[in-house]
């Protein structure tokens, strides 16, 4: 039996021991898994940070928070601009674990430059915004590299969605009143 891509990622993330915290959200009508990752870093009382929703860092800490997205297109209408990254694929089909290896890494990557990024954005009192940036040339990069070596492993991770059952499934399902619902 294929390995489910949530369980992979959540796997892989706890060995990896990331400088971020996660948190996995499936969603089984779009059929996308949102990846939303956070870390912080401790800063002088005095500075004040807002956020794109007019929120204001509590004192001495700041946080920061971003969201990547695996997706079926044929299903869920993303927009990859309102995420760090959003990666299509066929959920039927699957994806290969070697690609989600590679997009784990450089997660990691990145989001170890943006600690670094973010302390530098804070001591800079002419800086307009911070934001995490990602590098898909990276990604295409160590794929091929993984490749080369084989390293690359294209066994497919699906997507372990329960589906919801329809009104009149449910009637069928329920034995117990021969397929009428009794009021």
């Amino acid at each position: 039996m294929t390995e489910s891509l949530s369980n992979y990622i959540d796997s892989e993330l706890k060995e990896v021991l990331p400088n971020f915290k996660w948190r996995l959200v499936k969603n089984s009508k779009k059929k996308l898994i949102e990846i939303y990752i956070t870390y912080g870093v401790e800063t002088d009382e005095t500075i004040q940070v807002q956020d794109s929703l007019g929120q204001n860092n509590e004192p001495g800490k700041v946080q920061f928070e971003d969201v990547i997205c695996f997706y079926d297109p044929a299903y869920s209408h993303v927009k990859p601009q309102n995420y760090l990254t959003a990666i299509a694929f066929d959920s039927n089909a699957g994806i290969d674990k070697g690609l989600v290896d590679a997009i784990l890494r450089q997660l990691n990557l990145t989001t170890k430059q943006g600690m670094v990024e973010l302390r530098e954005f804070l001591l800079d009192d002419f800086a307009g915004e911070y934001k995490l940036i990602w590098n898909k040339s990276n990604v295409d990069t160590l794929v091929k590299t993984m490749k080369d070596t084989g390293r690359y492993d294209d066994e497919k991770l699906m997507m372990d969605f329960e589906e919801d059952l329809s009104f009149f499934e449910k009637i069928k399902k329920d034995d117990e009143y021969d397929g009428v619902e009794r009021v």
